[in-house]
């Protein structure tokens, strides 16, 4: 019986497959699957322990594979921040589709992961929020 890996086993085979193979410099808000969206979303920031939770274990993995797209290395001090910053977008996206005709304004047609590792993700690390005082 071939050994399954725990990252593979918490987030799931589909989940993984496409954060692994389709997660790209290209991939938009709107190029998320609702089941990876709705995992992010739903992430309790307020956690310090993401081990054994798939949500934060599913952020975790989007924001490292967008750290590695970016060729920049993350900052343990920033991940809370990190995590935040993703949830608040994925909201966003949810709301959105729901609300077909809402507008995203030019940012949600920006890559995934600039929006995550550019000036939108440094000007959140660089604010002071109640979970992340740094």
């Amino acid at each position: 019986m071939p050994h399954e890996d725990p990252i593979v086993k918490l987030i799931g085979k589909e989940p993984f497959q496409w954060l692994s193979q389709k997660f790209n410099s290209k991939t938009t808000l709107k190029d998320i699957p609702d089941e990876i969206l709705a995992r992010i979303g739903s992430v309790d920031i307020t956690t310090r322990n993401y081990a054994g939770d798939p949500n934060s274990v599913t952020c975790i993995a989007v924001i490292t594979f967008a750290y590695k797209m970016a060729d920049r290395v993350q900052e343990a001090p920033f991940g809370v921040k990190d995590i935040l910053l993703l949830k608040v977008l994925a909201k966003e996206e949810k709301l959105r589709r729901k609300e077909k005709n809402r507008p995203g304004d030019g940012l949600w047609d920006a890559p995934l992961f600039e929006l995550l590792t550019g000036k939108v993700g440094d000007r959140i690390r660089a604010t002071r929020t109640m979970n992340s005082p740094i």
